[in-house]
């Protein structure tokens, strides 16, 4: 009896790039722009009950300063969000893992975890000493018309990424990856795992 050796895959968690994108400076020129804006609004209002604010160079320094801080704060407040995002996927990967191939020593950092998304290079894992498990996140590309418009911005494309578990059958002849799964939980994992798993 031959055995099919085509992997198959499941998608375990999904975030699009306004969750995590890992650049959260991205776009911080529009920004910039937008808050000096806004500063050059509450500068000329201020000028009623600000008379140093009357003359044009303290007026312009006022502007810079206000889209400067604003800027910054955004940021920062974007990174916060990033990073606490980035925790909490890897620690939800991280118990599918331990309850895939009992073994905790699978876990991964965010550090490890972040380089997996951003290389998108597959992380082999073993079961029971066994292969044919991989961890891998790949990205979903904007649509051919976004990245190739002169009108529309790549920078606000919002895009969607996967982490997916992809399992090779082994030569004895587990050739189910549903099977692979229930066989690598009863051996090491929880059955709460095997259910985040599908």
């Amino acid at each position: 009896m031959m055995t099919n050796r085509q992997p198959e895959s499941r998608v375990l968690k999904a975030f699009t790039s306004e969750q995590w994108s890992g650049r959260p400076a991205n776009g911080v020129g529009s920004m910039f722009f937008g808050f000096a804006v806004i500063g050059a609004v509450v500068g000329l209002i201020l000028m009623i009950f600000v008379p140093v604010l009357r003359g044009g160079g303290a007026f312009m320094v006022f502007a810079a300063a206000f889209a400067v801080v604003f800027t910054v704060l955004a940021i920062r407040g974007k990174a916060s969000a990033e990073r606490k995002c980035l925790e909490g996927l890897t620690g939800t990967v991280n118990e599918i893992l331990v309850g895939l191939t009992g073994n905790i020593a699978n876990e991964l950092s965010v550090k490890q975890f972040r380089s997996l998304i951003e290389t998108g290079k597959p992380l082999p894992l073993l079961v029971n000493g066994v292969p044919g498990l991989e961890l891998l996140a790949t990205r979903e590309q904007p649509p051919a018309q976004s990245r190739n418009s002169a009108i529309k911005r790549v920078d606000n494309v919002v895009w969607m990424t996967r982490i997916a578990i992809s399992a090779t059958p082994p030569d004895y002849g587990i050739t189910s990856f549903d099977r692979l799964l229930v066989a690598a939980t009863e051996s090491g994992g929880d059955s709460s795992a095997q259910n985040r798993a599908r």
